[in-house]
């Protein structure tokens, strides 16, 4: 029985702990500077928050090209990805809210959206229809991502009207999400 476990491969999630890919090293390294930049924002440590916010976006660009460089894209990181910018950005947008920076009500419509989009794309998939990334979607993380670098250096009315300009592209994103489910009748 041991021999035929140390002989056997690792599948599945046991696999990813193992041996993570390298794009999803990036992926998850998200996830570990996360706490390091809440810190840094309710502490008014500007600069450093600001390269904190740098390398998250870089980290955020790399990972798919390292995973397609190496023909290395998997399931994981395909769930992984979407998850770990999700808890980076709601994280680190709540710790402006902890500074008076911006309102609850912003992190509530970006949530709102996000959780729609979500639950819009799971009942997709499960019934076959997959929907790439829209433009809509890559303009509106690109608006957030610029808003959070602003705010997290303290440039805050720039960095709130960007915010607020992404929320207004992710609902027209979410639009088109939504325009897809009813004409495929997805919840049937």
């Amino acid at each position: 029985m041991r021999a035929e476990l140390e002989n056997s491969k690792p599948t599945g999630l046991i696999k990813t702990l193992r041996s993570p890919s390298s794009a999803n090293l990036l992926t998850l390294s998200r996830l570990l500077i996360t706490p390091f930049l809440i810190f840094t924002i309710l502490q008014d440590l500007y600069l450093l928050s600001g390269a904190l916010v740098l390398l998250a976006i870089i980290t955020d660009w790399l990972d798919g090209i390292v995973a397609r460089k190496r023909n290395d894209v998997t399931k994981h990181g395909e769930l992984l990805d979407p998850a770990v910018d999700k808890v980076f950005t709601i994280s680190v947008l709540v710790a402006f809210v902890e500074k008076q920076i911006i309102s609850a009500f912003v992190v509530f419509l970006i949530v709102m959206r996000e959780m729609m989009v979500t639950w819009f794309r799971s009942v997709m998939v499960n019934k076959g229809i997959v929907i790439p990334a829209s433009m809509y979607g890559k303009i509106k993380t690109t608006l957030q991502l610029v808003a959070i670098f602003l705010l997290a250096v303290n440039i805050k009315t720039p960095g709130i009207i960007l915010l607020w300009l992404s929320i207004v592209v992710a609902y027209l994103s979410a639009l088109d999400y939504f325009k897809i489910f009813i004409r495929e009748r997805a919840w049937e």
